[in-house]
Parts: C-alpha cells; structure tokens; sequence
C-alpha cells in the first residue's frame, strides 16, 4: 500500500527522550504542567510557557480523554514549523471527572496551525487514538526505559509506514 503524503507515524514526532515514566499520585494539572514544561524547552524561543499552557488548557475543554483512558491534549500555533511531542506512562493514572475515566497514559502534542499540516494533525491523533488502546497501555508498563517504548510504537507501525 503506498503511503499518503499526508501520513505520519508517531515514531516520526516522538523521540525517546520524550516519554517519562510518572510514577507517584499525580493530578491532570500535574500532569499537564509537567508535559508541557518539557515541551516548552523545544519552543521556548517561539512560544512563552504561560501562552503555550494556556492553549492546551483550553483545547482541553473540549475533553480530550479518551474511552481507553489515553488523554490527548494538544495544540496548534502558527509560529511552528513541524510537529512537537511527549509521552507520558502514569502507572498510578489520575481520575478525570469530566470523562469519568481513569488516565494512565498521555500523550501531548504540539502542531503547525498551517494548511498543510491540517490532515496530517488529524490523522496522527487518528493514529493515536488507534493504537493507545487499553491493553497496548498496559504492555507499555512492562517496559522499564522509553527506547523500549519507542521500539514498540515503531513496530506498531511498521506496517503501516
């Protein structure tokens, strides 16, 4: 099957140094803030934190939680050229009472508000959303570094890339 230019794999936006492992009792703001603090660092020359923040915050009132309980806040600015991302793994997961679904993995992703990107913004979180099922969550915990985590995503996909 040919590829779509308007394709893109997960393995392509996320890198290893990008996925944590939060472990301990931790909130959706905790975990919101921590995430995007680490992606800050990558846009902080572009971005403030306080707008980037806020962005998310906002998209995230339109519920973002998932029935896998896989959280998807994400964003879109103009002043970025390529697609920004971070994983994280909460064993302990944090309860969303807007879903009413336990949380134990998110994924935050930052996109180019440029037409181009549009379709591609669509089918990552597509592709997330496939992939980021509950029991693919839960062999995601057996790992113990993100290059085990990345290796998994990328066979995942391998098929489909």
């Amino acid at each position: 099957m040919a590829k779509r230019s308007d394709d893109i794999a997960i393995s392509q936006v996320l890198r290893p140094e990008f996925i944590f492992f939060l472990n301990g009792k931790l909130t959706k703001e905790d975990s919101l803030r921590f995430l995007s603090g680490k992606i800050h660092e990558l846009v902080k020359e572009i971005i403030d934190y306080k707008t980037l923040y806020e962005r998310l915050v906002e998209v995230d009132k339109l519920n973002n939680v998932l029935e896998s309980g896989f959280y998807i806040p994400h964003a879109k600015f103009k002043e970025i050229s390529r697609f920004f991302a971070a994983l994280a793994l909460l064993p302990g997961g944090f309860y969303d009472e807007k879903s009413g679904k336990t949380v134990k993995s998110m994924f935050l992703l930052l996109s180019p508000n440029k037409p181009h990107f549009f379709q591609k913004h669509l089918n990552l979180l597509a592709r997330l959303s496939g992939i980021f099922q509950t029991s693919f969550i839960e062999k995601l915990f057996s790992f113990k570094t993100p290059q085990e985590v990345m290796e998994t995503i990328r066979n995942l996909e391998s098929p489909a890339i």
